[in-house]
Protein backbone atom coordinates (compact mmCIF):
# COMPACT_ATOMS: atom_id res chain seq x y z
CA UNK A 1 0.00 0.00 0.00
CA UNK A 2 2.84 2.46 0.68
CA UNK A 3 4.14 1.32 -2.26
CA UNK A 4 1.74 2.19 -4.59
CA UNK A 5 1.42 5.53 -2.88
CA UNK A 6 5.43 6.39 -3.07
CA UNK A 7 4.57 5.51 -7.23
CA UNK A 8 1.67 7.64 -7.21
CA UNK A 9 3.20 10.96 -5.76
CA UNK A 10 6.58 10.52 -8.14
CA UNK A 11 4.44 9.93 -11.17
CA UNK A 12 2.61 13.54 -10.28
CA UNK A 13 6.14 14.92 -9.61
CA UNK A 14 7.02 14.22 -12.42
CA UNK A 15 4.11 15.29 -14.59
CA UNK A 16 4.93 18.68 -13.03
CA UNK A 17 8.38 18.91 -12.78
CA UNK A 18 9.03 17.73 -16.52
CA UNK A 19 7.03 20.42 -18.71
CA UNK A 20 9.38 23.18 -16.84
CA UNK A 21 12.33 21.49 -17.39
CA UNK A 22 11.67 21.36 -21.15
CA UNK A 23 10.85 25.16 -21.20
CA UNK A 24 14.41 25.76 -19.83
CA UNK A 25 16.30 23.74 -22.27
CA UNK A 26 14.42 24.94 -25.09
CA UNK A 27 15.59 28.84 -23.51
CA UNK A 28 19.17 27.24 -23.40
CA UNK A 29 19.46 26.10 -27.20
CA UNK A 30 21.66 28.20 -29.08
CA UNK A 31 20.46 29.53 -32.19
CA UNK A 32 21.75 28.48 -35.18
CA UNK A 33 24.37 30.25 -36.83
CA UNK A 34 23.67 31.20 -40.85
CA UNK A 35 26.73 29.62 -42.84
CA UNK A 36 29.05 32.06 -44.60
CA UNK A 37 29.20 32.44 -48.10
CA UNK A 38 31.94 31.46 -49.89
CA UNK A 39 33.10 31.08 -53.86
CA UNK A 40 32.41 27.33 -53.01
CA UNK A 41 29.17 27.57 -52.00
CA UNK A 42 27.74 29.33 -54.81
CA UNK A 43 25.06 27.75 -56.72
CA UNK A 44 25.15 26.01 -59.06
CA UNK A 45 22.21 25.39 -62.02
CA UNK A 46 20.45 22.67 -61.88
CA UNK A 47 20.52 20.03 -64.91
CA UNK A 48 17.54 19.80 -66.84
CA UNK A 49 15.38 16.28 -64.90
CA UNK A 50 15.40 13.37 -67.14
CA UNK A 51 12.58 11.13 -68.59
CA UNK A 52 11.10 9.46 -65.67
CA UNK A 53 12.63 11.04 -63.31
CA UNK A 54 10.35 13.02 -60.49
CA UNK A 55 10.17 16.74 -60.26
CA UNK A 56 10.27 18.15 -56.98
CA UNK A 57 8.23 21.10 -55.97
CA UNK A 58 9.70 23.47 -53.62
CA UNK A 59 7.08 26.02 -51.31
CA UNK A 60 8.30 29.40 -52.32
CA UNK A 61 9.86 31.06 -49.30
CA UNK A 62 8.10 33.28 -47.03
CA UNK A 63 8.95 37.09 -46.45
CA UNK A 64 10.42 37.73 -43.00
CA UNK A 65 8.08 39.81 -40.89
CA UNK A 66 10.97 42.31 -40.58
CA UNK A 67 10.76 42.69 -44.27
CA UNK A 68 6.94 43.58 -44.30
CA UNK A 69 7.37 46.06 -41.40
CA UNK A 70 9.81 47.98 -43.50
CA UNK A 71 7.48 48.16 -46.58
CA UNK A 72 3.76 48.68 -46.01
CA UNK A 73 1.53 48.71 -47.96
CA UNK A 74 0.73 52.42 -49.77
CA UNK A 75 -2.91 53.57 -48.74
CA UNK A 76 -4.52 55.55 -51.36
CA UNK A 77 -6.20 58.70 -50.63
CA UNK A 78 -9.69 58.88 -50.09
CA UNK A 79 -11.57 61.99 -52.83
CA UNK A 80 -12.36 64.78 -51.12
CA UNK A 81 -15.57 65.02 -50.58
CA UNK A 82 -18.24 68.37 -51.52
CA UNK A 83 -19.52 70.05 -48.62
CA UNK A 84 -22.73 71.34 -49.80
CA UNK A 85 -25.29 73.41 -47.16
CA UNK A 86 -28.87 71.40 -46.73
CA UNK A 87 -31.08 72.53 -48.55
CA UNK A 88 -28.90 74.07 -51.22
CA UNK A 89 -27.26 72.35 -54.28
CA UNK A 90 -24.13 74.65 -54.55
CA UNK A 91 -21.03 73.51 -52.76
CA UNK A 92 -19.69 76.29 -50.60
CA UNK A 93 -16.36 76.09 -52.33
CA UNK A 94 -18.05 77.89 -55.13
CA UNK A 95 -19.79 80.36 -53.08
CA UNK A 96 -17.73 83.53 -52.52
CA UNK A 97 -18.79 84.68 -49.47
CA UNK A 98 -19.35 81.31 -47.66
CA UNK A 99 -23.30 81.71 -47.87
CA UNK A 100 -23.21 84.94 -45.67
CA UNK A 101 -24.52 88.28 -47.06
CA UNK A 102 -21.03 90.58 -46.31
CA UNK A 103 -24.09 93.50 -46.31
CA UNK A 104 -25.65 92.51 -42.87
CA UNK A 105 -24.46 93.53 -39.12
CA UNK A 106 -25.42 89.94 -38.09
CA UNK A 107 -25.53 87.66 -40.90
CA UNK A 108 -27.39 84.49 -41.12
CA UNK A 109 -26.10 81.50 -43.42
CA UNK A 110 -28.18 81.20 -46.08
CA UNK A 111 -29.00 77.61 -45.27
CA UNK A 112 -30.68 78.28 -42.04
CA UNK A 113 -33.14 80.75 -44.28
CA UNK A 114 -36.50 79.71 -44.38
CA UNK A 115 -38.11 83.09 -45.46
CA UNK A 116 -36.71 86.15 -46.98
CA UNK A 117 -38.45 89.31 -48.29
CA UNK A 118 -36.69 93.02 -48.77
CA UNK A 119 -38.48 96.14 -47.65
CA UNK A 120 -38.08 99.75 -48.01
CA UNK A 121 -39.27 102.17 -45.36
CA UNK A 122 -39.62 106.14 -44.69
CA UNK A 123 -37.89 107.26 -42.15
CA UNK A 124 -39.32 110.95 -41.55
CA UNK A 125 -37.34 112.42 -38.89
CA UNK A 126 -40.05 114.85 -38.03
CA UNK A 127 -42.58 112.45 -36.62
CA UNK A 128 -42.64 112.78 -32.82
CA UNK A 129 -41.46 109.38 -32.11
CA UNK A 130 -38.57 109.98 -35.01
CA UNK A 131 -37.44 113.36 -33.14
CA UNK A 132 -34.62 111.80 -30.94
CA UNK A 133 -33.06 110.64 -33.74
CA UNK A 134 -33.63 114.33 -34.63
CA UNK A 135 -32.18 116.02 -31.84
CA UNK A 136 -30.47 119.81 -32.15
CA UNK A 137 -27.06 118.84 -33.09
CA UNK A 138 -27.32 115.50 -32.88
CA UNK A 139 -28.91 114.87 -36.01
CA UNK A 140 -28.30 111.67 -37.27
CA UNK A 141 -27.96 113.06 -41.07
CA UNK A 142 -24.97 115.40 -40.13
CA UNK A 143 -23.36 112.60 -38.40
CA UNK A 144 -23.73 110.35 -41.69
CA UNK A 145 -22.53 113.88 -43.59
CA UNK A 146 -19.51 114.19 -41.13
CA UNK A 147 -18.47 110.71 -40.71
CA UNK A 148 -18.25 110.56 -44.68
CA UNK A 149 -16.09 113.71 -45.32
CA UNK A 150 -13.70 112.45 -42.10
CA UNK A 151 -12.86 109.04 -44.24
CA UNK A 152 -14.98 107.26 -41.49
CA UNK A 153 -17.64 105.87 -43.86
CA UNK A 154 -18.15 104.95 -47.28
CA UNK A 155 -20.77 106.54 -49.24
CA UNK A 156 -22.37 104.68 -51.97
CA UNK A 157 -24.48 105.78 -54.75
CA UNK A 158 -28.14 103.74 -54.53
CA UNK A 159 -28.70 101.11 -52.04
CA UNK A 160 -27.49 97.93 -54.09
CA UNK A 161 -24.16 99.12 -52.24
CA UNK A 162 -21.72 98.42 -55.10
CA UNK A 163 -20.62 101.66 -56.08
CA UNK A 164 -18.98 104.05 -54.10
CA UNK A 165 -19.72 107.80 -54.67
CA UNK A 166 -16.91 110.34 -55.02
CA UNK A 167 -16.34 113.21 -52.95
CA UNK A 168 -16.82 115.46 -55.43
CA UNK A 169 -20.34 114.10 -56.57
CA UNK A 170 -21.11 113.87 -52.77
CA UNK A 171 -20.95 117.68 -52.59
CA UNK A 172 -22.54 118.18 -55.81
CA UNK A 173 -25.78 116.19 -54.44
CA UNK A 174 -25.55 118.40 -51.28
CA UNK A 175 -25.91 121.36 -52.86
CA UNK A 176 -29.47 123.57 -53.77
CA UNK A 177 -30.36 123.20 -57.71
CA UNK A 178 -29.66 126.41 -59.98
CA UNK A 179 -27.85 128.57 -56.89
CA UNK A 180 -24.53 129.15 -58.44
CA UNK A 181 -26.27 131.34 -61.43
CA UNK A 182 -24.98 131.86 -65.24
CA UNK A 183 -25.09 129.15 -67.71
CA UNK A 184 -24.32 125.39 -67.23
CA UNK A 185 -21.10 124.13 -68.70
CA UNK A 186 -23.45 121.90 -71.22
CA UNK A 187 -24.89 125.18 -71.62
CA UNK A 188 -21.47 127.01 -72.47
CA UNK A 189 -20.80 124.44 -75.10
CA UNK A 190 -23.26 125.11 -76.37
CA UNK A 191 -22.56 128.53 -77.29
CA UNK A 192 -24.61 130.24 -74.83
CA UNK A 193 -23.61 133.55 -73.40
CA UNK A 194 -20.82 134.12 -76.04
CA UNK A 195 -20.89 138.04 -77.82
CA UNK A 196 -22.51 138.02 -80.74
CA UNK A 197 -20.69 139.99 -83.77
CA UNK A 198 -23.60 139.35 -86.37
CA UNK A 199 -26.21 141.86 -86.68
CA UNK A 200 -28.75 138.76 -87.35
CA UNK A 201 -28.23 140.41 -91.01
CA UNK A 202 -25.05 138.96 -91.99
CA UNK A 203 -23.52 142.01 -91.05
CA UNK A 204 -21.39 143.57 -88.12
CA UNK A 205 -23.35 145.73 -85.33
CA UNK A 206 -23.07 149.45 -86.00
CA UNK A 207 -22.77 151.91 -83.52
CA UNK A 208 -25.33 154.53 -82.76
CA UNK A 209 -23.67 157.96 -83.24
CA UNK A 210 -26.45 159.49 -81.01
CA UNK A 211 -25.47 157.10 -78.21
CA UNK A 212 -24.56 159.89 -75.13
CA UNK A 213 -22.33 158.61 -72.00
CA UNK A 214 -24.25 158.41 -69.13
CA UNK A 215 -24.14 160.38 -66.31
CA UNK A 216 -22.59 160.26 -63.16
CA UNK A 217 -25.69 158.92 -60.59
CA UNK A 218 -26.30 161.87 -58.10
CA UNK A 219 -25.92 160.92 -54.83
CA UNK A 220 -29.65 158.92 -53.02
CA UNK A 221 -31.17 161.27 -50.17
CA UNK A 222 -31.83 158.93 -47.51
CA UNK A 223 -33.41 159.68 -44.33
CA UNK A 224 -31.55 160.02 -41.15
CA UNK A 225 -34.03 158.39 -39.06
CA UNK A 226 -34.77 161.99 -37.50
CA UNK A 227 -37.09 163.99 -39.59
CA UNK A 228 -33.84 165.00 -41.83
CA UNK A 229 -32.19 163.90 -44.93
CA UNK A 230 -28.41 162.88 -45.48
CA UNK A 231 -26.42 161.95 -48.81
CA UNK A 232 -24.09 159.11 -49.02
CA UNK A 233 -21.12 160.39 -49.55
CA UNK A 234 -17.09 159.72 -48.19
CA UNK A 235 -15.58 161.70 -45.20
CA UNK A 236 -12.35 162.35 -44.38
CA UNK A 237 -11.44 160.39 -40.93
CA UNK A 238 -11.71 162.27 -38.22
CA UNK A 239 -8.94 163.95 -36.04
CA UNK A 240 -9.78 161.39 -33.21
CA UNK A 241 -9.89 158.33 -35.13
CA UNK A 242 -7.31 156.26 -36.50
CA UNK A 243 -6.52 155.32 -40.28
CA UNK A 244 -9.19 152.20 -41.23
CA UNK A 245 -11.79 152.98 -38.29
CA UNK A 246 -15.29 152.39 -39.54
CA UNK A 247 -16.93 154.66 -41.05
CA UNK A 248 -20.24 156.19 -39.08
CA UNK A 249 -23.88 154.67 -38.91
CA UNK A 250 -24.74 157.03 -41.53
CA UNK A 251 -22.91 156.12 -44.68
CA UNK A 252 -24.48 154.37 -47.50
CA UNK A 253 -23.00 150.98 -46.76
CA UNK A 254 -24.87 150.87 -42.84
CA UNK A 255 -28.09 152.48 -44.52
CA UNK A 256 -29.01 148.94 -45.52
CA UNK A 257 -31.16 148.18 -43.56
CA UNK A 258 -29.34 144.82 -42.45
CA UNK A 259 -27.56 144.50 -38.78
CA UNK A 260 -24.29 144.34 -39.71
CA UNK A 261 -23.72 140.46 -39.89
CA UNK A 262 -24.25 139.12 -43.30
CA UNK A 263 -22.15 138.02 -45.61
CA UNK A 264 -20.44 139.14 -47.84
CA UNK A 265 -22.04 139.24 -51.74
CA UNK A 266 -18.11 137.10 -52.52
CA UNK A 267 -19.76 134.67 -50.08
CA UNK A 268 -23.08 134.50 -51.10
CA UNK A 269 -21.94 134.17 -54.46
CA UNK A 270 -20.72 130.56 -53.88
CA UNK A 271 -22.77 127.05 -54.11
CA UNK A 272 -25.19 126.51 -51.39
CA UNK A 273 -25.56 123.39 -49.55
CA UNK A 274 -28.25 121.77 -47.53
CA UNK A 275 -28.19 122.06 -44.26
CA UNK A 276 -28.30 118.59 -41.54
CA UNK A 277 -31.39 120.08 -40.75
CA UNK A 278 -32.84 120.68 -43.82
CA UNK A 279 -32.40 116.48 -45.12
CA UNK A 280 -35.07 114.85 -42.84
CA UNK A 281 -35.78 111.81 -44.37
CA UNK A 282 -33.86 108.83 -44.40
CA UNK A 283 -35.14 105.65 -46.44
CA UNK A 284 -34.11 102.28 -45.14
CA UNK A 285 -33.55 99.35 -47.13
CA UNK A 286 -34.15 96.03 -44.59
CA UNK A 287 -34.54 92.25 -45.20
CA UNK A 288 -37.12 90.63 -43.24
CA UNK A 289 -36.10 87.14 -42.37
CA UNK A 290 -37.12 83.85 -40.39
CA UNK A 291 -34.70 81.84 -39.35
CA UNK A 292 -35.38 78.32 -38.96
CA UNK A 293 -32.71 77.43 -36.41
CA UNK A 294 -33.58 79.90 -34.22
CA UNK A 295 -36.78 79.81 -35.08
CA UNK A 296 -37.73 83.83 -34.47
CA UNK A 297 -37.83 86.71 -37.65
CA UNK A 298 -35.05 89.40 -37.69
CA UNK A 299 -35.35 92.55 -39.67
CA UNK A 300 -31.85 92.60 -41.12
CA UNK A 301 -31.43 96.31 -42.01
CA UNK A 302 -29.04 97.01 -45.29
CA UNK A 303 -28.45 100.45 -46.21
CA UNK A 304 -29.33 103.59 -45.18
CA UNK A 305 -30.25 106.28 -47.41
CA UNK A 306 -30.15 110.51 -47.08
CA UNK A 307 -32.90 111.92 -49.50
CA UNK A 308 -33.68 115.25 -49.83
CA UNK A 309 -37.71 115.40 -49.71
CA UNK A 310 -39.51 116.84 -52.86
CA UNK A 311 -40.89 119.77 -51.17
CA UNK A 312 -37.03 121.29 -50.67
CA UNK A 313 -36.26 120.13 -54.50
CA UNK A 314 -36.99 122.15 -57.89
CA UNK A 315 -37.40 118.77 -59.50
CA UNK A 316 -40.83 117.95 -57.33
CA UNK A 317 -40.04 114.31 -56.49
CA UNK A 318 -37.33 113.47 -53.59
CA UNK A 319 -34.02 113.14 -54.47
CA UNK A 320 -31.00 111.06 -53.32
CA UNK A 321 -27.94 112.06 -51.66
CA UNK A 322 -26.34 108.84 -50.29
CA UNK A 323 -26.48 105.46 -49.22
CA UNK A 324 -24.54 103.92 -46.24
CA UNK A 325 -24.22 100.71 -45.58
CA UNK A 326 -25.63 99.98 -42.41
CA UNK A 327 -22.92 97.32 -40.90
CA UNK A 328 -20.55 100.70 -41.01
CA UNK A 329 -22.99 102.98 -39.80
CA UNK A 330 -23.40 101.33 -37.08
CA UNK A 331 -19.88 100.33 -36.05
CA UNK A 332 -19.41 104.18 -36.46
CA UNK A 333 -21.95 104.80 -33.41
CA UNK A 334 -20.85 102.15 -31.32
CA UNK A 335 -17.29 103.78 -31.50
CA UNK A 336 -18.16 106.79 -29.39
CA UNK A 337 -21.57 105.83 -27.55
CA UNK A 338 -21.17 109.57 -25.68
CA UNK A 339 -21.89 111.30 -28.74
CA UNK A 340 -24.04 109.31 -30.82
CA UNK A 341 -27.02 109.56 -28.59
CA UNK A 342 -30.86 108.81 -29.23
CA UNK A 343 -32.42 111.59 -26.78
CA UNK A 344 -34.87 110.05 -24.55
CA UNK A 345 -37.01 113.11 -23.77
CA UNK A 346 -38.78 111.18 -20.68
CA UNK A 347 -35.82 110.38 -18.46
CA UNK A 348 -32.35 112.04 -19.58
CA UNK A 349 -30.77 109.19 -17.53
CA UNK A 350 -31.28 106.81 -19.91
CA UNK A 351 -29.98 108.36 -23.51
CA UNK A 352 -29.48 104.89 -25.67
CA UNK A 353 -27.09 105.00 -28.66
CA UNK A 354 -28.00 105.28 -31.82
CA UNK A 355 -27.39 101.86 -33.24
CA UNK A 356 -29.24 100.38 -30.30
CA UNK A 357 -32.29 102.52 -30.96
CA UNK A 358 -32.19 100.80 -34.28
CA UNK A 359 -31.65 96.92 -32.79
CA UNK A 360 -34.56 98.09 -30.56
CA UNK A 361 -36.80 99.23 -33.59
CA UNK A 362 -37.39 103.20 -31.80
CA UNK A 363 -38.70 104.54 -34.59
CA UNK A 364 -41.75 104.54 -36.82
CA UNK A 365 -40.97 104.23 -40.67
CA UNK A 366 -43.31 103.02 -42.96
CA UNK A 367 -43.32 100.17 -46.37
CA UNK A 368 -43.09 102.18 -49.23
CA UNK A 369 -41.76 99.23 -51.18
CA UNK A 370 -41.37 95.65 -51.20
CA UNK A 371 -39.59 93.43 -53.55
CA UNK A 372 -41.20 92.94 -56.70
CA UNK A 373 -40.32 92.07 -60.13
CA UNK A 374 -40.96 95.35 -61.46
CA UNK A 375 -39.30 97.42 -58.71
CA UNK A 376 -41.96 99.91 -58.26
CA UNK A 377 -43.23 101.72 -55.46
CA UNK A 378 -46.32 100.95 -53.71
CA UNK A 379 -47.51 104.07 -54.74
CA UNK A 380 -46.64 103.18 -58.46
CA UNK A 381 -48.68 100.23 -57.83
CA UNK A 382 -51.90 101.14 -56.26
CA UNK A 383 -52.25 104.14 -58.00
CA UNK A 384 -51.83 107.31 -55.48
CA UNK A 385 -50.50 108.27 -51.93
CA UNK A 386 -53.71 106.72 -50.13
CA UNK A 387 -53.87 103.64 -51.36
CA UNK A 388 -50.03 103.06 -50.75
CA UNK A 389 -50.44 104.05 -47.23
CA UNK A 390 -53.23 101.65 -46.71
CA UNK A 391 -51.38 99.06 -48.14
CA UNK A 392 -48.23 99.56 -46.25
CA UNK A 393 -50.56 99.58 -43.59
CA UNK A 394 -51.74 95.59 -44.78
CA UNK A 395 -47.82 94.72 -45.29
CA UNK A 396 -47.41 95.55 -41.73
CA UNK A 397 -50.32 93.02 -40.30
CA UNK A 398 -49.27 90.19 -42.92
CA UNK A 399 -45.89 89.77 -41.54
CA UNK A 400 -46.98 90.30 -37.81
CA UNK A 401 -49.18 87.25 -38.89
CA UNK A 402 -46.69 85.35 -40.91
CA UNK A 403 -44.81 84.91 -37.96
CA UNK A 404 -47.99 84.04 -35.30
CA UNK A 405 -49.34 81.34 -38.04
CA UNK A 406 -45.82 79.58 -37.59
CA UNK A 407 -46.64 78.40 -34.39
CA UNK A 408 -49.27 76.17 -32.67
CA UNK A 409 -50.91 77.16 -28.99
Amino acid sequence: MNALRKLITLALVLLVVAPAAMAQTKKKKPAAKPKARTSTSAKKPKAAPSMGEEIEIQPQAKPEQSQIQANPPQVQPEPPTMMVQSGSSVPRAEQGDGGLNPNSARPIDEADIMYKVTNWRRLDLREKINQPFFSKNNEITRFLIDGYRSGLLKAYKNDSLTTELALEDFNTNLRYENTEGGLSEEEKAAGFGKASEDDGWGGTPKTDPKAQPKKAATPAVEDDGWGGTSTAKKTAPSAGKKPGAPAANNTAANNDGGWGDEPSAAAAGGPIEYFATELPVIEIKEDYIFDRKRSRAYNDIQALTIIIPAEKTARGFDVPVASFRYKDVAAYFRSNPKKFIWYNSLNQAQHKNMADAFDLRLFNARIIKQSNANDAFLTDIYGGEKAGLLKSQQLEHKLMEFEHNLWEY
